[in-house]
Order: C-alpha cells, then sequence, then structure tokens
C-alpha cells in the first residue's frame, strides 16, 4: 500500500490536514467507518468495524473512538471538510466531555481551597503540602490521559487518511 504523503499542521488541541482525496468519497468512508450515538453494536466484530461513534454531515463531523467500556477521558473530535481543486482541507479540533472537564476544575479548586485552608487558616504544613501535591498529581494524570486518548484517535486519522486505495473505490 503507497502511503500518502499530506500535510498536517498540529497544536495540542488542533490538526489541519490536506488530503488529495475527493471530499465525498472521504465523507462516505468516514460514515461507514461511524456508529451513529446511541447505537449499540450487537457482536464484538461490531466494535472492530466501527471505528467512531458520532455523526457525520454534509462539512462536519464530531467524532469519539467507539470503545466497549466507558472512557471518561476520551478525545471527541471536531472536524470541518472544504473541498480544494486537488483534493480537501480537514480541520480537527479535538475537546474531552463537558462533564470530564468540570471534573477536573471542581477538584483542582477544591484541592487548591484546601491546600490554602490548612497553610493560613488552620495551619497544618504537612496537610498543605500533601494535598497541593495530591492536586497537581490527579491534575496532571487527568491531562496526560487525556492526551493519551487524543494520541489514539489522532493516530485512527492517520490511519484512515493513509489508505489511499479505499479512497478510489
Amino acid at each position: 500500500m503507497k502511503k500518502i504523503q499530506h500535510f498536517h499542521y498540529s497544536n495540542l488541541n488542533q490538526r489541519t490536514y490536506i488530503l488529495p482525496f475527493n471530499k465525498n468519497n472521504l465523507l462516505v468512508r468516514l460514515k461507514n467507518l461511524t456508529k451513529p450515538y446511541g447505537e449499540k453494536p450487537k457482536r464484538k466484530e461490531d466494535y472492530e468495524r466501527y471505528r467512531f461513534t458520532g455523526k457525520v454531515e454534509k462539512n462536519t463531523f464530531k467524532l469519539s473512538r467507539t470503545v466497549a467500556e466507558p472512557n471518561n477521558f476520551l478525545s471527541i473530535a471536531e472536524g470541518k471538510i472544504e473541498a480544494t481543486s486537488k483534493g480537501c482541507l480537514i480541520q480537527i479540533k479535538y475537546k474531552t466531555f463537558k462533564f470530564t472537564r468540570i471534573l477536573i476544575w471542581f477538584w483542582g479548586i477544591m484541592g487548591f481551597c484546601m491546600t490554602l485552608y490548612f497553610s493560613f487558616y488552620k495551619i497544618n504544613v504537612l496537610y498543605a503540602i500533601l494535598i497541593g501535591i495530591f492536586t497537581l498529581a490527579h491534575t496532571l494524570v487527568c491531562i496526560l490521559s487525556i492526551r493519551r486518548q487524543q494520541k489514539i484517535l489522532e493516530d485512527i486519522f492517520d490511519e484512515i487518511f493513509n489508505s489511499y486505495n479505499e479512497f478510489l473505490n
């Protein structure tokens, strides 16, 4: 299989691809790999068939990786597809579930407040240091888990975009 050389711009939460594929062929390919929201796969093989859960529309998509068990750290890819004279341009922004962001912020603020409480009001240096360390560790583990899930989703997109033969059909 010939690997497509494509351009992508990457920062922490966004990627841009310029691909030599017809926009409509790409949309059909993404729809075939996407399980609509709420639909449960009946067999284990269906989890392998559907790479994504979400929706693909005329010029946009909102997809997350299909998983067999719940995962709060999954990334959601929100993309826009634009046709060009030689293919298409895809802009993908990665996000997490809103509830996950709320929980990370909530526990970060709670840990910070408890650290301040034991630092200045009920002075106990050991508690203040331990709570501060646990709060930072919790936040770091959450961010690393989100980045790991985003990387997995990016790798799936790279694999799909490099499967040149699939787009020629």
